[in-house]
């Protein structure tokens, strides 16, 4: 049988209401003497006591289930890193976790779950929030709160990074290496629908970055026709070759999949790396260290954007926090690996040479 407050306070002869009081963490516990504090603490934990959380939600009046939706992202590891974030900082707060994935299951079938479970909140991984448009006005309805992670979400919560910065850091790292001219490798545009943020601020950084520190230079951006064909090794092959006989000496990917796929096509072509062209990628995912030779990259915090998402959400179920717009961006940061030349070292260890 579940050991129960009774047991408790006939171990220490302390009363339920103060019991109770105690371990919930309630502001009222501190009128009480310290030593009765750490007397009921330790009888509960003795005798293996265990909240009832359904009976918690009901006197905090709110439920402990947040939801976490996502979409179909195309990365599997850093939609995993991003639900890491998201599970401790639940997990931190007091808060069960719920997935659900689109795609897998309608819109429709997640709302009647969601609803159906009483969750306290949502978090949405997507790549538009158009995708979600039909939930979030249902949650909107029920007063459920809700956020997105990895996307911005104008007029409520949302947490990504700033990628548009990140990507004119790379285009400064190149210029400031002596690489004389550079261009952007990123997927196709599709002709049907918009690009997603991530793409359109990272093209915008780089254009931004070539304005700063390649004033005069018309800025490049090379979009793949169709996105099969970076997996298409023979086509990857001639892409590098044309870039090499273009004399572009420094290529900033889209992401770290990018990068790595044009590199590997460039080794399997003969070119040695970074000696043809540096390379940079964006995410420090696990393409950018198994690569060869391993990428310089744009590391984003991808843990960290799911717990300030959790966080701001319950901020505001707890009522700790009534603002309801948190659409904030994280910095992202260069991390320096094998593959960019620093061409002015290299100019000067060829000049004493000779």
């Amino acid at each position: 049988m579940a050991v129960s407050l009774r047991d408790i306070s006939v171990r220490t002869g302390v009363n339920i209401c103060s019991i109770s009081q105690v371990l919930n963490d309630h502001p009222r516990a501190q009128s009480l003497r310290p030593e009765t504090r750490a007397k009921i603490l330790a009888a509960s934990q003795e005798l293996g006591y265990c909240r009832n959380e359904l009976a918690a939600s009901v006197a905090r009046r709110h439920g402990n289930v947040l939801a976490f939706v996502s979409g179909s992202m195309g990365g599997i590891e850093y939609t995993g890193r991003i639900q890491n974030g998201v599970l401790d900082a639940a997990s931190a707060r007091g808060y069960t976790v719920t997935v659900h994935h689109l795609g897998q299951s309608s819109s429709d079938e997640i709302i009647r779950r969601l609803i159906g479970w009483r969750v306290a909140g949502v978090i949405f991984h997507v790549p538009r929030l158009s995708m979600i448009q039909q939930m979030t006005e249902v949650l909107d309805r029920h007063a459920i709160t809700w956020g997105t992670v990895n996307l911005s979400n104008p007029g409520g919560i949302g947490v990504t990074t700033d990628d548009t910065t990140g990507m004119e850091d790379a285009v400064r790292l190149l210029a400031d290496y002596g690489h004389r001219k550079i261009l952007f490798f990123a997927n196709m545009k599709h002709p049907l629908y918009d690009q997603t943020e991530y793409q359109v601020r990272r093209e915008a950084g780089f254009r931004q970055g070539m304005l700063k520190y390649y004033p005069g230079q018309e800025p490049v951006v090379h979009n793949l026709k169709t996105s099969l064909l970076l997996y298409d090794n023979a086509y990857m092959r001639k892409l590098a070759a044309k870039f090499i006989r273009e004399k572009f000496d420094g290529v900033i990917c889209e992401s770290d999949l990018f990068a790595s796929a044009l590199g590997r096509a460039a080794i399997s072509a003969g070119y040695s790396l970074p000696d043809a062209f540096s390379l940079i990628g964006f995410g420090d995912s696990i393409y950018s260290v198994a690569a060869y030779p391993c990428l310089t990259t744009i590391a984003q915090d991808f843990e960290k954007m799911g717990e300030d998402t959790v966080n701001f959400v319950t901020d505001i179920i707890e009522k700790k926090n009534l603002k309801k717009t948190h659409n904030t961006m994280l910095p992202v940061k260069i991390k320096e690996r094998d593959s960019v030349q620093n061409r002015h070292a290299v100019g000067q260890q060829k000049g004493k040479r000779k």
